[in-house]
């Protein structure tokens, strides 16, 4: 006899993701912007990137060219179960399709209480990475261009613009 290992390969009609409407609802308020806004993103292999209190001046142009950071953990989610684990294969399926270069990520909090897996996604424009971030549920995604870090709403306009600070590893 033979050993049969059954690995469960989700979809993304098996999720419940929020709607725009609560996306939109959630970006408007100071929750969860600014933990957002208090967020460092480690690129593995590579370096963090720390934001800038607003008006700081920091470095020019990021060392691994002009990306995005998305996940798939819906907010509030619990960044370690597999749910969330299942929520970012899915995402990471969907780019692989799409053809979408990507590097895993982390977004931590700056008193690293809270960690999340993300993706860092190269070739889209902001428009193109906000509807990704819709499409996986997200209240916000990162970019990360030039001087300016940014923090994009995925369901809204809101938007906040800062420099940056990179600490190879």
């Amino acid at each position: 006899g033979g050993c049969w290992l059954t690995v469960a390969v989700h979809e993304f009609s098996d999720f419940v993701w929020p709607t725009d409407a609560d996306l939109a609802r959630q970006a408007a308020g100071p929750f969860p912007w600014q933990h957002y806004r208090n967020t460092a993103v480690k690129f593995d292999g590579h370096g963090t990137v720390y934001p800038l209190d607003d008006g700081e001046i920091g470095g020019e142009q990021p060392p691994l060219g002009a990306l995005h950071v998305i996940t798939a953990i819906p907010p509030g989610g619990e960044p370690d179960s597999p749910d969330s684990r299942a929520r970012l294969d899915v995402l990471d399926r969907h780019l692989a399709v799409l053809g979408i270069r990507s590097i895993p990520a982390t977004g931590a909090s700056l008193d690293s209480t809270h960690r999340e897996e993300s993706r860092a996604v190269f070739g889209l424009d902001d428009a193109s990475a906000r509807e990704l971030g819709r499409r996986f549920g997200q209240v916000a995604i990162f970019a990360w261009r030039g001087p300016r870090w940014s923090l994009l709403a995925c369901a809204t306009d809101r938007q906040t613009h800062r420099g940056w600070r990179w600490e190879p590893h």
